[in-house]
């Protein structure tokens, strides 16, 4: 039986992390860890793919049956990973807020957790504005870039949470970097 690893993808917003997520799904055969949310599905999310769409009341429901672990707000919107998942023995890979991979690492094992640095943030910002959301929460996310970089800038042991920093610079020889560092982790 080979070991079994969640890979978690950290980062500020427009870094690539759904990009890779779906990269390391499909070119390594890892499972999507599908994060459970409130908030409202985007154009071409897909729900039990991209992540698990549900109510307030659904999400209350799945925290009093202690079936949701990690459970936290992000803008607005609820967010929780399902036990069992977290628990299960396969492969999979998640996009993790920086700020729970500390609860994350207390509940899941096996965690492979990188964090993504966009080369250049202003790339980052660019990519979050194609993305068309409502100009409120796109100058929400736009601080929270700012914000999340001075965090992860002066917070040494938030850095410490992370067993590889990868720094993304959207070329294919980065991705099949990430991807050789993924594997070589599988076969330790």
């Amino acid at each position: 039986k080979g070991t079994k690893m969640i890979v978690t993808l950290s980062g500020v917003t427009g870094t690539g992390k759904s990009f890779f997520k779906n990269v390391i799904s499909q070119e390594l055969g890892f499972e999507n860890l599908v994060i459970v949310t409130t908030r409202a599905k985007r154009k071409g999310e897909i729900d039990g793919i991209d992540k698990r769409f549900v109510n307030e009341e659904e999400f209350e429901k799945l925290k009093k049956e202690n079936k949701i672990v990690v459970d936290f707000e992000f803008l607005g919107a609820q967010y929780a990973y399902m036990k069992n998942e977290l628990e299960s023995d396969k492969n999979q890979v998640t996009e993790v807020h920086y700020n729970t991979i500390y609860d994350f690492k207390k509940y899941a094992k096996d965690v492979f957790s990188i964090y993504m640095i966009p080369k250049d943030i202003e790339r980052a910002k660019q990519e979050l504005r194609n993305r068309n959301l409502p100009i409120e929460i796109e100058k929400k996310r736009l601080q929270e870039i700012d914000e999340h970089i001075e965090e992860y800038t002066k917070n040494e042991n938030l850095r410490k949470q992370f067993n590889y920093v990868f720094i993304n610079d959207y070329t294919e020889v980065a991705k099949n970097n990430l991807l050789e560092v993924i594997k070589r982790r599988l076969i330790q």
